[in-house]
């Protein structure tokens, strides 16, 4: 026993360090695209308000982004970013360049911190869920993600949602088993803080229903008195929402302005628009038949779903690996069915439902996900599927929860293609945490097999997750948000909305040359500008461009289509087709994980005017 927690410990420290090692230095050597938006504006205007006490302006966001400003304000104790607001794009000192990268760092730390914490939950509920072995699988699976790393460097909602998110789930998961209220009004509590994130979060309010329905199904529906265990089940519900919107009214002080925004943000907020009505006539129904006929009619359902169970699993399991190998055969093919690279492009585009639109959407989605994956997740994952959605021991709770995690993910696609939206490696980073816990469940078992299990000891496999881990960190580093798997060919790019890899570096490159103050540059991603300490103009409008002449072009193929859509206007002698072309003469170019069409490249004018 002395010898194991010795081990337990040794594992969480060592994924501890890593995570710093490759993220700590990170935080300052970083030029973001969108962050100043939350620096320099939603954080300073949160707690300006809060100072005054104008509770209504504390409403700086449509995301809401609550949380970022909760947490990252933090920042305000020990930095001023206001009197730099104006100046990114301008000429500046070495100085005021260092500076502007103290502000980053200083409002980057208080998210980075939360992600650690994040770490030590995440194995804490699994641990009470799954067990001490697949709980340290998840945690390196988790800890040493590159894409959750990279996510974590960055001040944006997303960069709390992928640990608040699933930390609501898995903890509604062991309440479910322990029966501990604790964990039920954990549960709650991650809910709210999960929307004050990002309303997208609205959508555990129908997955947690369903997991009430689910529950029974799979574990529950030997219990004689259905209706005792419902009337329990749907008041622990009640309590979870009510829970998450004390949360919500609490943290959000433009709601005590304003208390119906507590409605708003929750079931009434526009990201539950399109269903919330639907919702609550189900919601309704539940409720009459457990008022007036004691839930005879839900009994009657779930029974008979009951029967089922096994098939139920199967399906889930069975749609999931036809996807998978759906998307292996478009990819390794050149993508002649479906191109998930342009749907990854433009994330947002189209309206109306045509099933063909449908079914790509939700299989560019599973794309995202499964490659963004480290090789041995995305093995394990498979496995993991496989092996618990045709296994034969129903109420395992390892079986069980792959099942759960699974429906939510397919859920959380469809909500996304109803909602005519593409879910991009951001946009669906929540669901990170629970591929990496079905592949470490997935890992336990295989090692497990009787004839691996004399090869393996628990300690050996858990080094041999690290090392693989290390690996793939060290093939993106320190670009980590733009991970993709090396079994995604090198011709694709995976994360087509980067958050400004390579600006940065970029940067520094120009600032290298002799005369760097008297340069004037033209970047597609005004991340660059941040440090740079010459002029530096972005846009494609009169006054960004006329009058200029600019020494270098900065560009990136993450803004390649909206630069070529923009750039007719543009009066510079310069042909943007050949500034973006893969071949064209480059004074400084990064291929971000050594992917040629993944770049960040600077251009000297005279040499692509010399083309």
């Amino acid at each position: 026993m002395h010898y194991k927690r010795i081990t337990i410990f040794l594992v969480i420290f060592i994924v501890l360090l890593t995570n710093l090692f490759f993220g700590f230095s990170r935080l300052s050597k970083y030029s973001a695209v969108d962050e100043p938006y939350w620096t320099y504006k939603r954080i300073p205007k949160f707690w300006t308000a809060i100072q005054d006490k104008k509770w209504r302006s504390t409403n700086i966001n449509d995301k809401p982004g609550i949380t970022v400003a909760l947490v990252s304000g933090v920042g305000l104790l020990s930095v001023d970013p206001l009197p730099y607001k104006s100046i990114r794009q301008e000429p500046k000192s070495a100085e005021t360049a260092k500076k502007i990268q103290q502000i980053n760092f200083s409002f980057r730390w208080p998210i980075y911190l939360v992600s650690f914490f994040f770490l030590i939950l995440f194995f804490l509920l699994l641990k009470k869920l799954l067990g001490t072995s697949i709980a340290l699988l998840s945690l390196i699976f988790i800890g040493l993600s590159p894409i959750i790393l990279g996510i974590s460097l960055i001040v944006n909602p997303d960069s709390l949602l992928w640990g608040f998110l699933p930390l609501s789930i898995i903890s509604y998961l062991v309440y479910q088993k322990e029966k501990n209220k604790y964990y039920l009004i954990l549960s709650g509590i991650f809910l709210g803080l999960s929307i004050l994130t990002k309303y997208v979060a609205n959508i555990l309010y129908v997955y947690f229903l369903g997991l009430l329905f689910l529950e029974y199904i799979y574990n529950s529906h030997h219990q004689k008195n259905f209706f005792e265990y419902f009337k329990k089940a749907f008041f622990d519900y009640l309590i979870l929402v009510a829970t998450s919107m004390a949360v919500f009214f609490f943290l959000f002080p433009a709601s005590w302005h304003t208390p119906k925004m507590v409605l708003e943000g929750t079931i009434f907020s526009k990201a539950f628009k399109s269903t919330w009505p639907f919702f609550l006539a189900f919601l309704g129904l539940i409720l009459a038949d457990l008022i007036f006929v004691k839930s005879r009619f839900t009994y009657f359902i779930l029974k008979y779903l009951a029967k089922y169970k096994q098939l139920l699993k199967k399906i889930t399991g069975g749609f999931v690996l036809l996807s998978v190998a759906f998307i292996l055969i478009n990819v390794y093919s050149g993508m002649k069915i479906f191109n998930f690279e342009s749907m990854m492009a433009s994330p947002k585009g189209g309206s109306g439902f045509v099933l063909s639109k449908f079914v790509s959407q939700v299989l560019a989605d599973l794309y995202a996900l499964i490659f963004g994956l480290t090789p041995l997740v995305f093995l394990s994952f498979i496995f993991g599927v496989f092996a618990n959605s045709f296994k034969k021991e129903i109420r395992s709770k390892k079986s069980v929860t792959v099942l759960y995690f699974l429906i939510f993910i397919i859920f959380y696609y469809i909500a996304s293609s109803v909602n005519h939206v593409t879910a991009t490696v951001r946009y669906q980073i929540v669901l990170y945490p629970l591929a990496s816990i079905i592949a470490a469940i997935g890992f336990y078992q295989f090692i497990n097999l009787p004839k691996i299990k004399k090869y393996f000891r628990a300690y050996w496999a858990n080094a041999l997750v690290i090392i693989f881990s290390i690996i793939s960190l060290l093939s993106i580093a320190p670009f980590y948000f733009c991970y993709a798997s090396s079994f995604l060919p090198q011709k694709y790019v995976l994360n087509l909305k980067d958050m400004g890899d390579g600006s940065y570096e970029a940067s520094q490159y120009l600032n290298s040359l002799p005369n760097a103050k008297q340069l004037v540059v033209w970047s597609d991603k005004g991340a660059v500008c941040e440090s740079f300490v010459g002029l530096c103009k972005v846009g494609f409008h009169k006054n960004d461009v006329q009058g200029f002449n600019f020494n270098y072009f900065v560009v990136s193929n993450g803004r390649k289509n909206r630069s070529l859509k923009m750039s007719g206007p543009f009066e510079q002698p310069v042909s943007f087709t050949k500034l973006y072309s893969s071949d064209s003469t480059a004074s400084f170019r990064i291929n971000i994980g050594n992917r040629s069409n993944d770049f960040e490249k600077v251009v000297k004018t005279q040499d692509i005017l010399s083309k």
